[in-house]
């Protein structure tokens, strides 16, 4: 999870999938994340791009 970080050259949506995928890999190991950290970490993951909306969003 910690080494989660969305990237230019990928789309949203593939990176939307990798982090779904860690949520759930941790989920079936007992790792459960509250939706608010779940949420709270796919921000800080945004590439610098996307600064201003996760500005907007936080």
């Amino acid at each position: 999870m910690y080494f989660f970080h969305m990237v230019e050259n990928k789309s949203v949506m593939e990176q939307l999938s990798e982090f779904n995928k860690i949520i759930d890999d941790l989920s079936n190991i007992d790792v459960n994340l509250e939706d608010e950290d779940e949420a709270f970490h796919l921000l800080c993951d945004f590439p610098k791009s996307l600064d201003n909306l996760k500005d907007a969003l936080l």
